[in-house]
């Protein structure tokens, strides 16, 4: 998913409307969003209240991708209005200098800067007038990573004897590109580290295949290539580096061998997939590359076609070792352990905003009646605009339903596309997609409803 349209609303009393129009500060705005490579479509200007704001953002976050205010007068009415829009609590935020006695919704992050920082939620970002130049410097490197183009690719290390000409056909496919990096003689046999490159996850999937197909055991190893590891590692949000902290004292503790994921597909286990991965990268980069990850896919009978294959694509672009089994999670883990024995702790992308999950540690045993596992939740502090803001900033592949109007997947009998994000266009009613939602506590509104 490509970021591309942007909106600009200005709450504004003390100004007539063709005055903030053609203001500086409108201007250096537009500018700053041509630069980076998104569209302004739309300026709005409203009065600076509650009543005013709140319609008018919820209305602007559905028509584009991102939605800037600029800030002139009052920063407390922007602040109240963004709690209300998104239903989230107000609080303190210590690192927001000048202005430590306003509050923000308790989901709300910050791009820092030496005068003021940059709040923003679900790519709704607040500048403020007054440090308008300041705050459109640190912005437009944020900005312009949305637009950064995609870059998938995997190297594979692979037996080039008698190998070379299955490459060949290859090379023509206008879908991905293979290209070689170097060889090496290693007892006798000739070694060839080639990378494989596409415009899109399915492509490299493709691309992954059709070479699988052509060389076969000749293949003796691959790894992802994660462009976004550093800058995830260098992450000032605090979320982030919490869960890194969490996953690497799991591994620390238990081992790369004797832990596992819980793995649907969803958007929270596949963010959870990505993150796991680039700390493993990090922490294991020799073993990575030959050791598979063990995930658990605990399957309805009635999953969603789409849902099946972003799993089977996620399977061969991280070189997952899937089980699946279908039931209940309880018997699952019972069956799981029973095969594999050394297992010991499972990663799971559960939130405290998760039905039944508010309690929980970040690393806890199941209960007593359960099979006896160490339950790893590194998201538990994670709101669903975190998850959302991970997949879109990092361009993590994920399942097409959540294009589709979905936001939480169960199965093709209790879930329904979200009935809040249906909208109508001017034309016809539509389905928006899962990371325009506003309200976390709609998230759930498509499940557990029957169709029958």
């Amino acid at each position: 998913m490509k970021l591309e349209s942007a909106a600009l609303l200005v709450p504004c009393n003390s100004a007539l409307k063709g005055e903030v129009y053609h203001s500086p500060q409108v201007l250096k705005v537009a500018h700053i969003l041509k630069f980076t490579g998104f569209t302004l479509q739309k300026i709005s200007i409203v009065k600076e209240n509650e009543k005013h704001i709140v319609p008018e953002l919820e209305l602007l976050t559905k028509l584009y991708d991102i939605v800037i205010i600029l800030i002139i007068d009052s920063v407390e009415c922007v602040g109240q209005a963004l709690a209300a829009a998104t239903l989230k609590n107000l609080v303190d935020f210590k690192d927001l200098e000048p202005y430590t006695a306003i509050k923000w919704p308790i989901a709300a992050k910050l791009l820092k800067s030496d005068s003021c920082p940059i709040i923003y939620i679900q790519r709704i970002f607040t500048l403020i007038s007054k440090y308008l130049d300041e705050q459109l410097n640190q912005i437009e490197s944020h900005l312009r990573h949305y637009q950064a183009d995609l870059k998938v690719s995997k190297v594979f290390t692979v037996n080039l004897n008698g190998s070379k000409r299955h490459l060949e056909p290859l090379k023509n496919d206008d879908n991905f590109s293979i290209t070689f990096e170097k060889q090496s003689t290693v007892n006798m046999v000739e070694h060839g580290e080639l990378t494989l490159a596409a415009k899109s996850f399915k492509s490299l999937v493709k691309g992954e295949l059709l070479l699988q197909n052509a060389l076969g055991s000749d293949i003796l190893s691959s790894y992802w290539i994660d462009d976004m590891s550093d800058l995830i590692y260098h992450s000032s949000d605090t979320h982030i580096r919490k869960s890194i902290e969490v996953i690497e004292k799991c591994l620390d503790k238990y081992g790369f061998e004797n832990v596992f994921l819980s793995f649907n597909g969803g958007k929270d286990c596949t963010v959870l997939l990505h993150l796991v991965q680039t700390v493993l990268r990090k922490k294991y980069p020799k073993k990575y590359t030959n050791t598979k990850l063990f995930c658990l896919y605990v399957k309805s009978d009635k999953a969603f076609k789409e849902q099946d294959e972003f799993i089977e694509q996620c399977m061969i672009f991280y070189n997952l070792e899937i089980m699946s089994v279908t039931g209940n999670i309880k018997d699952a883990l019972r069956i799981t352990i029973g095969k594999k024995p050394h297992l010991k702790a499972c990663f799971m992308g559960t939130r405290r905003t998760d039905p039944h999950c508010s309690h929980l540690n970040f690393l806890q045993m199941t209960d007593s009646d359960w099979p006896q596992v160490m339950r790893c939740s590194p998201f538990l502090d994670w709101y669903y605009a975190d998850i959302w803001d991970y997949i879109l900033y990092y361009k993590v592949p994920y399942c097409k339903l959540y294009d589709y109007g979905y936001t939480s997947l169960g199965n093709t009998v209790n879930t329904i596309r979200n009935p809040n994000l249906l909208f109508f266009d001017g034309e016809k009613n539509v389905y928006l997609p899962a990371y325009k939602m506003l309200r976390e506590k709609n998230e759930r509104s498509g499940r557990n409803v029957s169709k029958i």
